[in-house]
């Protein structure tokens, strides 16, 4: 199958040569950051870390609310927080 045949559909707000670009700077920062380029499992911890943390802040900190909005079990996404370092954050105010 070719790379043609194989991209999934890009937002009409978004085209796919604007979301190369985002992941090519982000690949270079990430480089330079670390001194070598991630792999593919830091990716995908990168990508699944980064949205974890978008459902959490958009759901307040519920995280029933958050796993529901990403599609996943609460018992999966304390599993992930965990291997990614994710902690909740409490606060009393």
């Amino acid at each position: 199958m070719s790379a043609s045949t194989a991209s999934a559909p890009v937002s009409d707000s978004l085209d796919a040569s604007a979301l190369e670009a985002i992941f090519e700077r982000f690949f270079e920062v990430a480089a330079e950051r670390r001194g070598t380029a991630p792999n593919l499992t830091e990716w995908v911890d990168l990508a699944e870390g980064w949205r974890i943390v978008r459902a959490l802040r958009e759901a307040r900190g519920n995280r029933a609310a958050a796993a529901r909005a990403l599609g996943i079990g609460r018992r999966t996404l304390y599993t992930k927080m965990g291997k990614l370092g994710i902690t909740p954050k409490f606060t009393l105010w």
